[in-house]
């Protein structure tokens, strides 16, 4: 007999009393290629330590979908969920975790897949796999901005029209980010926004701000080398526009981690942000693109979520 999920067919097996079911994702629109999604599932079956787990494996269909099966999941007692995407995937199983004791695992499978290198965990889907096996967990924080959710990054100003403009291409890649970025720096124009940063109020012209959980973008752009999923704290960082000449410079700081050492680059932690924009309404959340009120309440949930990690 077999077990059918989402057209993957594998042999039956009974677990043992020993062995608990666990849940694997696999977000078939994240930004990996065609020819590396269609192996992710060969490669989980292939490396699952079968002593300690009976792996289901379901492909989503979409936000809705993932909802309802990690619902479904934490209801019926699986305490760990894996997603193999990025970081919009991540975060669309994470938010139903929260609070819960059911573990959330990442096989990076996104194009920046910023949380999953900020916890050092590997691309390749057999070494993602074998931290799974190992199942070492931690606590981390959980961000809410308004009525949503972040783990890694969320961004406002240049950083939203970016992750705006990259999900109108339909090509995802650090190629078409980086295309994306260039064409739109000259003509953009800074904003001026109030903050309150734990009560302190302060205004700032900025290129875009970055509330950052994790330390970086995605592609190992850092943009706050201090940051910690796990310290309660928000890193809030705050990017003028810079002359055109002096970019490659800025660039050079983030890809080599030390963006903190520049001049024109404000990091504050805060526990708790207010923000009032006067124009623009889209963020940029965990990589996906959306749009909010313009005013901002960006708050931490300390220790909310669990991660296996390496």
């Amino acid at each position: 007999m077999y077990f059918i999920f989402n057209c993957l067919i594998y042999p039956e097996e009974q677990p043992a009393m020993t062995k608990r079911k666990i849940l694997f994702i696999i977000n078939p629109s994240s930004g990996s290629s065609l020819k590396f999604k269609g192996l992710i599932a060969g490669h989980i079956l292939d490396t699952i330590d079968r002593s300690k787990y009976f792996p289901e494996i379901h492909h989503s269909s979409g936000a809705d979908n993932i909802t309802e099966i990690c619902t479904a999941a934490v209801e019926s007692g699986i305490k760990t969920i894996i997603i193999a995407g990025g970081d919009g995937s991540v975060n669309l199983v994470a938010r139903n975790l929260i609070g819960t004791d059911t573990a959330l695992g990442i096989i990076p499978a996104g194009s920046g897949n910023g949380l999953a290198r900020h916890l050092k965990i590997p691309v390749d889907v057999k070494k993602a796999v074998k931290i799974i096996n190992r199942r070492k967990t931690q606590l981390i924080d959980s961000v809410n901005i308004n009525d949503r959710v972040f783990f890694s990054i969320a961004g406002i100003g240049f950083d939203a029209l970016v992750a705006r403009e990259y999900a109108r291409l339909g090509m995802r890649g650090f190629l078409s980010y980086f295309k994306v970025v260039v064409s739109r720096y000259l003509g953009y124009k800074p904003q001026t926004y109030e903050l309150k940063v734990d009560g302190v109020s302060l205004a700032r012209k900025a290129l875009f701000v970055a509330f950052a959980n994790s330390n970086q973008f995605g592609y190992n752009a850092i943009i706050s080398p201090q940051a910690k999923p796990d310290d309660g704290f928000v890193d809030v960082c705050i990017t003028p526009k810079i002359p055109l000449l002096k970019t490659p410079l800025l660039a050079l700081k983030m890809f080599g981690n030390t963006i903190d050492k520049s001049a024109y680059v404000e990091i504050i932690k805060a526990r708790h942000v207010e923000v009032k924009r006067h124009e623009d309404t889209w963020i940029n959340l965990d990589g996906e693109s959306l749009e909010l009120t313009k005013d901002l309440i960006i708050k931490v949930n300390p220790a909310s979520l669990l991660v296996i990690v390496p």
